[in-house]
């Protein structure tokens, strides 16, 4: 009977590492029997297919059937092994992780999930609302997360609801038999890179070995400074873009230039390290009570006790915005040229060649006369001097002018 591993998350807990490195060897893979079927794009399209959600832009119209032809892919595989990924699975109801295990009938199912220290957590995902299109700053995104008076609940529930371990073990451990469901802990700052995709490894039954030496991309991290400039142009810009066009201009394009030029990392400031340390001794006695194979250790996800001691992440000063600014602007400019120089080369084999610069000068001149007559005849009834030149322009043209 074929082995399936889920791994369904959580957000935060190294998703885009595991699922870089899944997919930059799935050759590898495969000529070992394991499938990494259709990719992460169709394991998302799934994920979205089996929770009912819909997204915007180049995706839409595409979940509709997505999760059945991703089990097909799976049914027809005839190797030991299959790993799907992807985190939107941790959002699903007890309903739904029943309906995906049902269709996977005939295979053993096993179910992945990542853990990691709620003060990084915190952060982190502070980062990822901003980068998404937020404009919350870091003391309302707090304030909601921990629950103070006041504070609007939104946020506070949209985090729990998305980083909320437990419900996310207990739902899975609902739908599949017991000690099938794996925990793999993100390892505390300072361990060997490579840790992290060694315990994937070894709760997924994957290759010894893998992946080797291959590289494989990550989140990259932004600076409080670099960050607020993010926020701020999310507030100036509001919902004209799309997600697609804010994808593309701030993921793809600013958030990948400005990472690594931070003076600043994001750190959990020293005030809220009481709350987050409690909050991981809470989850680590919860969590032993449960029938779980942990691949790391439990204490990983209780935050050490140190914090680096420093202005609160909204205190950015001018010289700091300036200099990211800056940063901000290059790397837009850098995609607005990379982009004409596309749009030159798709408009070259489209027509065949491109205008030369007499024909473009040429061309603009003739545009700007045409937009002045344009101009003088939508004034012409306000100012009395075009209306004169109008009247004389008519006396020339008119039919009756020269019978």
């Amino acid at each position: 009977m074929p082995d399936v591993f889920l791994h369904v998350g959580l957000y935060k807990t190294g998703t885009t590492t595991i699922q870089g490195a899944l997919a930059a060897t799935a050759e590898q893979l495969a000529a070992a029997g394991v499938l990494f079927p259709g990719g992460h794009r169709a394991q998302r399209l799934a994920a979205y297919d089996l929770l009912g959600q819909r997204v915007g832009g180049e995706q839409r119209g595409e979940a509709a059937g997505a999760l059945g032809r991703l089990v097909d892919l799976v049914s027809a595989h005839d190797g030991p092994t299959v790993v799907i990924s992807e985190e939107e699975l941790s959002l699903a109801r007890p309903r739904q992780a029943r309906r995906l295990v049902r269709a996977l009938a005939g295979h053993r199912v096993h179910v992945v999930v990542g853990a990691r220290d709620v003060a990084r957590t915190l952060v982190s995902a502070w980062q990822q609302t901003i980068v998404n299109g937020g404009t919350t700053t870091w003391a309302e995104f707090v304030a909601s997360v921990r629950g103070e008076e006041g504070a609007p609940p939104s946020v506070g529930m949209s985090f729990h609801w998305r980083h909320d371990l437990l419900r996310v073990v207990d739902t899975w451990s609902s739908v599949v038999p017991p000690g099938r469901v794996r925990l793999v802990t993100v390892p505390t700052r300072g361990t060997p890179g490579g840790a992290l995709l060694a315990r994937f490894a070894a709760a997924s039954h994957l290759p010894a070995g893998w992946p080797g030496e291959q590289q494989v991309v990550r989140n990259v991290s932004l600076g409080a400074a670099e960050l607020e400039v993010v926020r701020r142009l999310n507030e100036a810009v509001g919902r004209t873009f799309n997600d697609t066009q804010h994808r593309f201009v701030i993921e793809a394009g600013i958030r990948s230039r400005l990472a690594g030029a931070t003076t600043r990392p994001l750190e959990l400031p020293p005030e809220h390290l009481g709350w987050a340390r409690s909050y991981g001794e809470r989850l680590v006695a919860e969590l032993g009570h449960r029938d779980l194979t942990v691949h790391g250790d439990l204490s990983d996800l209780v935050p050490a006790d140190v914090a680096a001691a420093g202005p609160a992440l909204d205190a950015v000063t001018d010289a700091e915005l300036l200099d990211a600014t800056q940063a901000a602007l290059a790397s837009m400019a850098l995609d607005h040229g990379r982009l004409f120089r596309r749009y030159r080369r798709a408009f070259a084999e489209r027509e065949g060649r491109l205008p030369g610069p007499t024909e473009v000068l040429t061309s603009q001149l003739r545009a700007g006369g045409f937009w002045m007559r344009e101009r003088a005849v939508h004034h012409a009834d306000r100012h009395p001097l075009v209306a004169r030149a109008s009247q004389a322009y008519l006396g020339r043209t008119s039919p009756t002018s020269r019978w």
